[in-house]
């Protein structure tokens, strides 16, 4: 028997509406990698997993608002109110998960464009340090008390061994504090980089959306004391599944708006840019195997499409200069480029020794100057 209560609508149609706002932007974000950039990463499959939890998340939510969630427990009978919370508890399963992998499509996303050690390393601790503390959040949700059925039902006879409340808290601001990290980081290594402003500006503001993904952490937070108070578990709980739906939602936003500037440009009409990179000494060495001599860092200089046509299969339409080697290697292929990958310059030699691409490889000498 269902029962929605008077809350119920309004849980349903908010989190339906940012499912399907965040579904736009996760197609979106797949288009532009398999049909213009065409190719997928890491953190385009860890964001594809975010989705499918989301969906999880909403659909179990939607499950429990139709056995009275959002609704006083006075209101509904114990076996409704057992069974709408216990669809709650497992759609928070799934959103906690989808958080975790959401924050690390970000983290990797950035470990690809960093160039220092330091960097890569931090980013990895948030990528760890974020998993451990959700699964770990989630196994002590399950375990905080025996027998289980006591986690759904107050009213049977229990104990409990964990304050959960206190963990959960600890667990959203641990999360909230890695918003904050990965919106502010990008504006350090981005700001070094020498590539054009206007690319730098949209990753870097796209990602700082985390920002509001922290807010919504630090509202989550304060409204898990709602966990506490069980015996009207089904109504406290309201706002706390509404701001989780939300978090989420801005996670994904600000994962995928710097992966869509090719869509935008391709709407735009421009479809190829300029960028100069200034490159450390392994990369230089990457790109310029048959270096004679030291080569010091330089800067790589030409067109995108010129530059990333054998990575991306795309036309040469301008001539590549390096500074410290003698040979270098250009490609011809498909359609004009429209990749924003021109940032992850670390992806390129693997692709080119690998040959990897729809281009034709072609070699080609270059006067070196040395300045």
């Amino acid at each position: 028997m269902y029962f929605v209560g008077r809350n119920g609508p309004l849980i349903m149609a908010v989190m339906w509406v940012e499912t399907l706002i965040a579904l736009a932007f996760v197609a979106a974000r797949i288009y532009t990698r398999t049909r213009l950039i065409r190719n997928i990463f890491l953190e385009d499959h860890l964001i594809t997993i975010s989705m499918v939890l989301f969906f999880g998340y909403t659909i179990l939510c939607t499950v429990a608002t139709l056995n009275g969630m959002g609704s006083h427990a006075a209101d509904l009978g114990l076996p409704q109110t057992v069974k709408a919370v216990k669809w709650e508890i497992a759609g928070q399963c799934f959103n906690i998960m989808a958080i975790a992998t959401s924050k690390s499509s970000v983290a990797v996303f950035l470990i690809r464009i960093v160039n220092r050690k330091l960097h890569t390393w931090l980013l990895c601790f948030c990528i760890f340090s974020t998993t451990f503390v959700c699964v770990s959040c989630i196994v002590f949700m399950f375990t905080q008390c025996t027998p289980l059925e006591s986690i759904f039902n107050p009213t049977i006879p229990h104990t409990c061994y964990i304050n959960f409340t206190a963990n959960a808290i600890f667990s959203g601001s641990y999360t909230t504090a890695m918003d904050f990290v990965l919106a502010i980081f990008p504006w350090f290594i981005l700001w070094k980089l020498k590539m054009k402003r206007k690319e730098r500006l949209t990753i870097a503001f796209g990602l700082s959306l985390g920002v509001f993904a922290g807010i919504c952490g630090i509202v989550r937070a304060v409204e898990l004391r709602g966990i506490a108070g069980k015996a009207d578990y089904t109504y406290l709980t309201m706002p706390l599944i509404l701001w989780g739906s939300t978090e989420l939602l801005v996670c994904i936003m600000c994962a995928s708006i710097p992966v869509l500037r090719p869509l935008y440009k391709k709407v735009r009409g421009t479809a190829s840019s300029s960028v100069q990179y200034e490159l450390g000494d392994a990369r230089s060495r990457s790109l310029g195997t048959n270096t004679k001599g030291t080569t010091k860092s330089g800067y790589l200089t030409s067109s995108v499409s010129q530059r990333l046509s054998g990575a991306f299969g795309n036309q040469p339409n301008s001539t590549s200069s390096l500074r410290g080697s003698s040979t270098n290697i250009i490609m011809a292929g498909g359609q004009e480029n429209l990749s924003d990958d021109n940032i992850m310059l670390r992806d390129i030699p693997g692709r080119l020794e690998s040959g990897l691409g729809r281009g034709i490889q072609m070699t080609r000498e270059v006067e070196i100057s040395y300045k």
